[in-house]
């Protein structure tokens, strides 16, 4: 089931003329990069993993062989009620997809730490169109994973492998 879904979300990527702008080029040349997650059905992981090997970025077989290495650490998706119509019932949802992640290299050495993505749309909805809803909320849903997922790839190029980095809270 969880293939299928990779297989279906990927050839929608492609099917939609969404394309990787190119693989993170801040690594030095020919190192590799090993892809692990702490969920074994992240679809986040193995859609990234496919993208970069495919935009020519080596990637590790094992985190051993692997000079730095992502771990996709959480990732989640909420749906919270933003507006109610005169009868109680909600009109309009805010969906939100986020995913916690970090990068380290071979030695242990964090690069990236406390890392987030996040990606809000705002659904409206209702009650009598609950099955073209229901749709419009899937598509957005796939949507939102595919701008994720190129949110942490663009993170992916912008880390500076010569000095430590956090994107978590930096107290003085």
């Amino acid at each position: 089931m969880l293939r299928t879904i990779t297989i279906i979300l990927a050839v929608t990527i492609t099917a939609c003329g969404w394309h990787l702008r190119g693989a993170p080029k801040n690594f030095p040349p020919g190192s590799k990069l090993f892809i692990t997650t702490e969920d074994p059905r992240s679809d986040i992981a193995e859609t990234i993993t496919s993208l970069l090997q495919t935009s020519g970025l080596p990637l590790a077989e094992a985190p051993t062989e692997a000079d730095y290495i992502l771990t996709i650490h959480s990732e989640t998706e909420q749906k919270r009620t933003v507006s109610v119509d005169a009868r109680g019932r909600a009109s309009e949802y805010e969906l939100i997809t986020s995913a916690e992640y970090s990068v380290r290299d071979n030695t242990g050495r964090d690069l990236l730490t406390e890392a987030k993505a996040d990606v809000y749309r705002t659904l409206e909805w209702d009650d009598d169109e609950v099955v073209s809803k229901g749709e419009e909320e899937r598509l957005q849903r796939e949507e939102m994973r595919r701008e994720l997922i190129s949110r942490i790839i663009d993170r992916l190029r912008r880390i500076d492998i010569s000095a430590p980095v956090t994107d978590g809270t930096v107290t003085p």
